[in-house]
């Protein structure tokens, strides 16, 4: 509801139409009255408001998160949008802090989701980019500024369910208020400096060159263990990472020129200044509408070359035919573009 306000007024300002987007995951009976109370407060301020309904529900955040992307990309894609507004707080990004120190991880990726990146779900979220405006918000800013407007919300009765780890470490914050505001600083600290490192790594992805055939081509041997699983991703034209422990072991194997190995489908193959990188023959996809494994759209422009002249490499890992264009560095370059957005703070400024 607080992004549902802010959004608002930003659309007053800008001229920008919105469209909202409430998922029903038919989890809670009550999911579908607080959705027309969403709905009744858009049609009141003049926006479109659409419900979307997830058809299988699952008990598991993490299903419910994949569904809920794919449910909005769908209906962002329809709509003819490219940005998709999120809710995310800043205490949401504290609790995902900790969860993620408490399984081990000590980089700066521990600071919770990118303020700006594209829609997690692939192909269905080809081209649209993810924005969390309130990543820098309090929870408590935002009930405040709902209460300045005398605007009710909703509470997930879920959040207080001690099964789901999120809830066990926002109640273990709430009852440590001296620690909480010791993890709070920590994490702020974190997030400007992920947001430089998020620079940096634009700056070397706008480097990548992706050959018409969909080889890709990287001319920097000391690239982080993050790059490494963005560019697999792309070349497998697949969403899911490879494990952090994983990357590393393959960046620390791979010291010579010609060594070459597979992860998270795709290869690696060392070269005297960088690495090739393309999609791993044995988990290969298939066609999927007018896309072929996430990574070739169908064109009647022809752009693929013949198969006896694409790089012996990749050459048995596309479409047999000419009529198709590679969207991997399309990808490549969007990624690059969400990771130059500044952070910000809406409730503030």
């Amino acid at each position: 509801m607080a992004l549902l306000a802010l959004a608002h007024d930003w659309s007053q300002r800008s001229g920008i139409s919105l469209l909202i987007l409430t998922v029903n995951h038919n989890l809670r009976a009550e999911a579908a009255a607080e959705a027309r109370q969403v709905a009744d407060r858009t049609v009141a301020l003049g926006h479109r408001h659409q419900t979307l309904v997830w058809d299988t529900p699952r008990s598991s955040q993490s299903a419910a998160r994949r569904a809920r992307y794919r449910l909005l990309a769908r209906a962002a894609r329809k709509a003819g949008a490219s940005c998709l507004l999120t809710g995310h707080t800043f205490d949401d990004v504290v609790e995902t802090a900790l969860i993620r120190r408490r399984r081990g991880v000590r980089s700066n990726a521990i600071a919770g989701p990118a303020p700006v990146a594209p829609l997690p779900v692939w192909p269905e979220g080809r081209g649209l980019t993810l924005m969390r405006p309130l990543v820098r918000s309090k929870r408590q800013n935002l009930r405040a500024h709902l209460q300045s407007r005398a605007w009710d919300w909703a509470d997930d009765p879920s959040n207080d369910k001690l099964e789901f780890e999120r809830v066990r470490v926002r109640k273990f914050l709430n009852r440590h208020p001296k620690l909480a505001q010791l993890a709070a600083s920590y994490v702020s600290d974190l997030q400007a400096r992920r947001a430089q490192d998020l620079r940096t790594m634009a700056h070397t992805l706008n480097r990548v060159e992706v050959s018409a055939d969909g080889l890709i081509r990287v001319t920097d041997i000391d690239l982080s263990d993050t790059l490494l699983r963005i560019l697999a991703r792309c070349a497998s034209g697949g969403e899911q990472d490879a494990r952090n422990h994983a990357i590393s072991r393959l960046r620390n194997s791979l010291v010579q020129t010609g060594q070459r190995q597979t992860l998270g489908g795709a290869w690696f193959q060392r070269t005297t200044d960088g690495f090739l990188i393309g999609r791993d023959p044995s988990s290969q996809g298939g066609r999927q509408n007018r896309l072929f494994d996430g990574r070739y759209i169908q064109t009647p422009e022809s752009p693929l070359p013949p198969r006896k002249d694409r790089a012996f490499l990749v050459r048995d890992t596309g479409p047999r035919d000419t009529q198709w264009q590679e969207i991997i560095s399309e990808r490549v370059q969007h990624i690059a573009a969400c990771y130059q957005t500044p952070l910000v703070n809406p409730v503030q400024r």
